[in-house]
């Protein structure tokens, strides 16, 4: 069964990206291209899902795949046709930074075909040294036509998007590497489109490859390298510098000097900056936080704010760096994770996110111990965008991919959140049962009944010098504490195995409360403590009822959905009945909450023969 399924999945895959190799070939296939690509990308998660995969079975399809698109042209993107024109100045012996398309001083070349399919005419190249080095080697071609230049390029750009997966194979285990390899919106902008991002993805994951490997020098040149393809990644150096020192240092400035060295001039800082001023000011695309804060403004004041919007972001993220440069420092974090919190904070606080950029971070997403869904989401949407150029349903993908990308970042670190919050209640959880914890001669000896994460155990290890004993009917735990799992009913220890037994919100959960507290009772042999949730009229039950299972669905990920089906929760006068119907003496009762959530502590007495102390 599971063998008949990745083949039909498999081959669902192959007839989807075969399908939408054709049908990029032209804009006017739009309308039919998104959902194949849609289709494409269900069927790599549901491939990541329920099957197996070899480094070596990825590999072979990953290069069938780009070797069906590599015959597309530009189709989706301009881009290209400015690669080719940069292409075709510097094989004149012109910078490419020195004038713009339109400008008068480049009339003899204004006849050529390609310069009819240039977009920005009235900019000057943002492309750095790099990327322009291929560029020219493309423009070596010229002479036969445009499309040998644009094919030129775009075999080096994909032979430099299959190393980027040949280093990625080497960092990752095969199904998350899957995840970039046969991705729709990789495939489509590297052997489909031919984006430089091909080339800065080679040197980005080659980077964190050579942090890994303790090799800062080399890092060093492969992201000074990086950031002549596309200039952002320069914002990462610091991290580099804060793990090397000047071992990362000197070997980058002098690969960013010597690729910078054929084409330095007074003019070409102030007429790139001019353009990607542009950027903030003027362009904007597929910008979530962008979009949203605009619309507010706009409802609040019925002006358009976008020309103070997008330079106030672009500030933001410069102001935002220093921050993630101390946090680094502080937390020690790895190199993938500061470079796509970085990455990802740079694409938040963007103007223009057109599809391609999203790819950094869709490579850079897999070097984490579980998959970031939210930049695997967006990336896959934000091919419905291309839909504007065809006035297609341009925004339902915006919202759509944004609005899940908010989703599942929140669903990603709510655990980190959770874990706050449990904490902390852990703490006043102990404050309310320590004044009933005996102070004994001896170590403190407890048994954590129905523990759950282990943090209350953990608290009363540092407050009370306990040494603790997590039990569960579940593997919860989260702490370093001793652990066992046991049936329910019967626990593996001796009688007075332990001073005190603990039941923290557990009897309600108990499909045998009864067993529960005897055996609870056995293993004391000083007391036990039990506190529970009471209410006291019927909306105190449906409340109770609710907060129970949707809390208790969200920390344990569906391990407590058995305990669901036994909930059973008491007035405090039915649970005294309940320990009295047990024979069980009642030391001392304490009550706690007034509104939401009333609990109530009962202090038992040990098994019939004992004398508690």
């Amino acid at each position: 069964m599971a063998s008949f399924r990745k083949t039909t999945l498999l081959l669902l895959l192959v007839v989807s990206v075969v399908g939408f190799s054709w049908l990029a070939r032209d804009r006017i296939y739009l309308n039919t291209l998104i959902p194949v690509v849609l289709l494409a990308g269900f069927v790599l998660f549901s491939l990541w899902r329920w099957c197996s995969v070899t480094t070596r079975q990825v590999l072979v399809l990953a290069f069938l795949f780009r070797l069906t698109l590599v015959w597309l042209p530009p189709s989706l993107s301009d881009d290209a046709y400015r690669y080719v024109w940069d292409g075709l100045v510097q094989v004149e012996g012109i910078s490419p930074y020195r004038y713009r398309p339109d400008d008068p001083r480049m009339r003899f070349l204004q006849e050529e075909p390609v310069y009819g399919k240039l977009n920005s005419t009235g900019y000057y190249t943002v492309y750095p040294p790099l990327s322009q080095g291929v560029f020219a080697v493309g423009g070596l071609f010229y002479g036969r036509g445009w499309l040998w230049t644009y094919y030129v390029i775009k075999v080096v750009l994909v032979l430099f998007e299959a190393g980027a997966v040949l280093i990625l194979a080497r960092l990752v285990e095969a199904r998350m590497l899957m995840l970039y390899a046969w991705n729709p919106l990789v495939l489509l902008e590297t052997a489909g489109q031919a984006h430089t991002e091909s080339i800065l993805l080679f040197f980005l994951v080659l980077t964190v490859y050579l942090v890994r490997q303790d090799r800062g020098g080399w890092a060093s040149v492969a992201l000074a390298c990086a950031g002549w393809v596309k200039l952002y990644p320069f914002v990462l150096f610091p991290f580099l510098w804060r793990r090397f020192r000047w071992k990362a240092g000197w070997p980058a400035l002098l690969v960013i000097a010597v690729l910078a060295a054929p084409y330095a001039a007074p003019y070409v800082i102030p007429n790139v900056r001019s353009s990607l001023d542009l950027y903030a000011r003027l362009f904007e695309f597929n910008a979530g936080l962008y979009y949203s804060i605009k619309q507010v403004f706009f409802l609040a004041t019925g002006d358009d704010w976008s020309k103070q919007i997008g330079p106030a972001m672009r500030m933001l993220f410069l102001m935002g760096l220093p921050v993630l440069y101390v946090l680094d420092a502080r937390y020690r974090w790895p190199i993938e994770r500061v470079f796509i919190v970085t990455l990802g904070f740079f694409m938040v606080t963007a103007t223009t996110v057109h599809p391609w950029y999203l790819l950094s971070l869709l490579l850079l997403a897999l070097l984490l111990r579980t998959p970031a869904w939210h930049w695997l989401w967006l990336g896959l949407l934000s091919t419905g965008t291309y839909l504007l150029y065809v006035e297609g349903p341009y925004w339902p993908f915006v919202v759509t991919g944004w609005g899940g990308w908010l989703v599942l970042v929140l669903v990603r670190h709510c655990s980190g959140i959770l874990e706050g919050i449990q904490r902390r209640r852990a703490r006043r959880k102990v404050r309310f049962i320590q004044p009933f914890i005996p102070r004994l001669k001896k170590p403190l000896n407890v048994l954590d009944l129905g523990a759950g994460e282990g943090y209350v155990g953990q608290v009363l290890q540092q407050v009370c010098s306990a040494r603790v004993t997590l039990v569960d009917v579940a593997p919860m735990n989260r702490t370093e504490l001793q652990h066992q799992i046991y049936d329910g009913r019967h626990l593996p220890f001796g009688d007075d195995t332990f001073d005190v037994s603990l039941l923290y919100f557990v009897l309600h959960h108990a499909h045998d409360p009864e067993a529960v507290l005897r055996e609870a009772r056995r293993t004391a042999g000083n007391r036990v403590l039990v506190v529970e949730s009471v209410y006291e009229a019927s909306w105190d039950l449906r409340l109770l009822t609710f907060l129970d299972r949707f809390a208790n669905r969200w920390r344990s990920g569906g391990l407590m959905k058995a305990q669901e089906e036994h909930l059973h929760f008491r007035t405090a006068a039915a649970w005294r009945a309940f320990f009295e119907g047990e024979g069980v003496e009642i030391l001392a009762e304490q009550r706690r909450g007034r509104w939401i959530h009333k609990q109530a502590l009962f202090v038992l007495a040990p098994s019939h023969g004992k004398n508690p102390a």
